[in-house]
């Protein structure tokens, strides 16, 4: 419904007004009473009205001052002019002010008044139609502006423009707010990205990519020039205008200041980290590709030196020194403590061989290699020991394309590692069954396979072909624990596999490995392994 403002100086006047129509049942509702211009405007500052019907002759300011202001601060409010006296003088100075209609209070009754307000309302629908359209080409034109933006930015810093007077007319004719000189370029690369693009939808990811971009922006208006543009996949460009010349340190002071608000503001915001490598000062702008391929290269050390960093110089002007596969030796050392189920070996000799890697500064690349044949001994190992590679790795996942997943180098270590304990686990439990007897195997058997379904006493005592009670005797005796926390134990180490590859949400994950009540799944999980599911979790996400 539209508002309406009633404007008059006597109260009479204004209750006519208001008894003369079923204002709700013809579409509009009275917002508002004003005795004068001065009252109306003060009410409109509150609460602005789509129509103001208004009385000429007022103490204060009158009508036609109260038009004249109007027209100058509310051009979108529609304005009808009631007056006692047959004045064309009134008429041609509020019509000529802005006043849509006058009509004499005498000649005034519903089906007037009702024509005038629906003929205002026509003009309202008519003036907001057109501004929705002036708006929408607006929008469209910034759109289609800042993908003109994009779009040289992109040539800019893959290097297909290269004609200085041709850069700067184009610059200019988009308005960007960028030096031809002294610049600074910044790569920047959200930490994880596969992991955002596997639990949330493309629309979701987009909006993800939105924000980024707005919580950058918006810090960097305090930077006197500067752009950001969305290059691929999670990755950015940031440049920097310096200006004046400063000293280096300076430089980077003040660049290290933006990069870190911005990180502190993602984190606050979308619980995300990233990684910026920085260019040394580009003197050119046609060389402004230069700049950003060793802003790339820069943040190669992103995966030496960890994830949410910001990286000024690299610390090698190479990032792949050598090569070297795993020595036999070293393989049939793995190999032998793996099958004795020592933990502390394995780990001193994978230790030896990350470290290695970390000090021949191996590239992401030459060290999946190395861990391919780290984890072609998993693989080995456990085909010996005649067990199931989905007991290792989650239906689906690919080891191999696993681990390329991970972007620095103690994730994929920690990866390395974990895969090792669990097999070790998986040794340790294969060991443990060959002293059990035969029902308590078959126990164990049928809570594998069917720990995802609600599973009783009685179903597995009926499987193994004994009575409820004995088998719960039995069990308890050899497993030192009874059949349900076994079965919860089975349901816990499901879930924490889930977890640390991260393809189900948590809810999910609950459902997933057969708990029907996620506070029961809080507290049993929090029982076995000392932390809640959030909290392992996120160990797994760091």
């Amino acid at each position: 419904m539209l508002k309406v403002l009633i404007v008059d100086d006597h109260a009479v006047s204004r209750t006519d007004l208001k008894t003369m129509l079923d204002w709700e049942n013809c579409g509009f509702y009275i917002s508002g009473e004003a005795y004068n211009g001065i009252h109306a405007i003060q009410l409109m500052e509150e609460d602005v009205p789509d129509i103001v019907i208004t009385d000429i002759n007022m103490p204060g300011m009158n009508g036609l001052g109260l038009i004249k202001q109007l027209e100058s601060e509310y051009p979108q409010v529609r304005i009808v002019v009631l007056s006692a006296y047959d004045d064309f003088d009134y008429v041609r100075q509020s019509m000529k002010r802005g006043a849509m209609d006058y009509v004499l209070k005498h000649k005034l009754n519903a089906s007037v008044l009702l024509d005038i307000l629906k003929a205002a309302e026509s003009s309202i629908l008519a003036y907001r139609n057109e501004r929705d359209k002036q708006n929408e080409m607006y929008h469209e034109l910034m759109i289609s502006k800042d993908r003109s933006r994009q779009e040289l930015i992109s040539k800019l810093l893959e290097g297909s423009l290269s004609g200085r007077e041709e850069i700067l007319n184009e610059i200019n004719a988009l308005d960007i707010t960028m030096d031809s000189e002294n610049l600074i370029v910044t790569a920047v690369e959200i930490d994880d990205f596969w992991l955002i693009e596997e639990r949330f939808s493309i629309k979701e990811v987009d909006v993800f990519i939105q924000t980024f971009l707005d919580i950058s922006k918006e810090i960097l208006i305090d930077w006197e020039k500067s752009v950001v543009i969305h290059t691929s996949r999670g990755k950015f460009a940031m440049i920097f205008s310096l200006g004046h010349n400063h000293s280096r340190m300076y430089i980077h002071n003040q660049l290290y200041t933006f990069l870190n608000r911005i990180r502190s503001e993602i984190k606050k915001y979308l619980n995300i980290t990233a990684s910026f490598g920085v260019s040394k000062v580009c003197n050119e702008i046609k060389l402004l590709h230069q700049a950003y391929s060793e802003a790339v290269s820069i943040l190669k050390d992103k995966f030496h030196k960890g994830k949410n960093g910001i990286f000024i110089d690299s610390t090698t002007s190479k990032h792949e020194e050598g090569f070297f596969c795993l020595d036999i030796k070293d393989e049939k050392a793995i190999y032998a403590a793996l099958k004795n189920q020592d933990f502390e070996t394995v780990k001193i000799l994978i230790d030896a061989v990350f470290n290695k890697i970390s000090s021949m500064r191996l590239s992401s690349k030459s060290t999946q290699i190395i861990c391919a044949e780290l984890i072609n001994i998993v693989n080995k190992t456990s085909k010996d020991a005649g067990i199931e590679m989905s007991m290792l790795y989650t239906a689906g996942d690919i080891p191999y394309n696993l681990m390329q997943k991970y972007e620095v180098l103690l994730d994929i270590k920690a990866w390395i590692l974990n895969l090792y304990l669990k097999l070790i686990e998986i040794l340790n439990r294969m060991k443990y069954r060959d002293s059990l007897s035969s029902i308590t195997h078959k126990a164990m058997e049928y809570i594998q396979n069917n720990y995802k379904y609600d599973v009783s006493l009685q179903d597995v005592a009926e499987f193994a072909g004994v009575s409820s009670s004995y088998i719960s005797r039995v069990f308890k005796e050899e497993c030192q624990m009874g059949i349900t926390e076994y079965l919860n134990h089975v349901r816990v180490e499901h879930a924490k596999q889930y977890m640390e590859y991260g393809e189900l949400k948590l809810k999910e994950i609950v459902n997933h490995v057969g708990f029907n009540n996620y506070n029961y799944f809080f507290k049993v999980f929090k029982e076995m392994t000392g932390m809640t599911p959030l909290e392992y979790e996120q160990t797994c996400r760091k």
